[in-house]
């Protein structure tokens, strides 16, 4: 809904923007006017932050690559690395969001001694080695199918030392033993929230308790919040298990 919402939102600003320049005598102005069209609509529509700058960039960049004559390769590159790092939000709607370091700390101090977490879709690995950093105690098993993130993240790891209660594997959250884990952490979207929950349900372990970054699941209210301070990450949502004992 939201990718369709940007079309339609990137399609009406180019109309008015043409009210005012003309595309073929002012390509540089009537781009320029369209990406800030686009980022006023897309304020007024509620559409995500990361969604509307990349429909604000679509056109004064494809401009700016006419105007360089780019060759063919340079498109089918572009395409290619944007497949690579979105992946998932063209097949399962899930842009990518990276926690912030103020989510990471508020999630490790909150986090039972000894458990063992699923951080499901890890991205560039960001919250995995942070969580083992400031908990060496648990064990953070980061799981990502998009390639250039999960490339992103065995280099964080490379880096961090390789630490021994952190695993980066590449796969689909969806399919793996969600049984496993104590704890299952999940940065999304709106859109996936209803199967996480029911797969929560029919998956996880009776004590396992599920975590969602700023996304709430429609109908289920949460058994607690942690408030968190910034303008998009606001708080993290906490649902334990029916009947569950920790």
């Amino acid at each position: 809904m939201h990718l369709l919402r940007a079309v339609v939102l990137l399609l009406l600003a180019a109309v008015l923007a043409w009210l005012v320049c003309a595309p073929a005598v002012q390509p540089l102005s009537w781009s320029l006017l369209q990406a800030s069209i686009v980022l006023l609509l897309a304020r007024v529509f509620c559409l995500p932050v990361v969604l509307a700058i990349l429909s604000a960039c679509f056109l004064p960049l494809l401009m700016l690559a006419l105007w360089l004559s780019l060759p063919v390769w340079v498109y089918a590159l572009g395409g290619l690395l944007t497949f690579s790092l979105a992946r998932n939000a063209v097949f399962e709607r899930v842009p990518l969001y990276l926690s912030s370091t103020e989510a990471c700390q508020v999630l490790a101090d909150w986090l039972p001694t000894g458990c063992r977490v699923l951080d499901a879709g890890s991205g560039d690995g960001k919250a995995v080695l942070a969580l083992a950093r400031l908990r060496p105690d648990v064990v953070v098993t980061g799981l990502e199918n998009a390639y250039l993130p999960y490339l992103m993240a065995k280099a964080r790891f490379v880096l961090a030392g390789s630490p021994r209660n952190a695993l980066l594997r590449y796969g689909s959250f969806w399919q793996t033993k969600w049984g496993d884990y104590d704890v299952v952490y999940a940065f999304l979207s709106p859109e996936p929230m209803p199967r996480l929950w029911q797969t929560f349900l029919k998956a996880g372990a009776r004590h396992a308790v599920l975590i969602s970054n700023t996304f709430a699941i429609p109908g289920t209210p949460a058994d607690e919040t942690l408030p968190l301070s910034g303008p998009l990450q606001r708080e993290l949502f906490i649902w334990r298990q029916p009947h569950a004992t920790c």
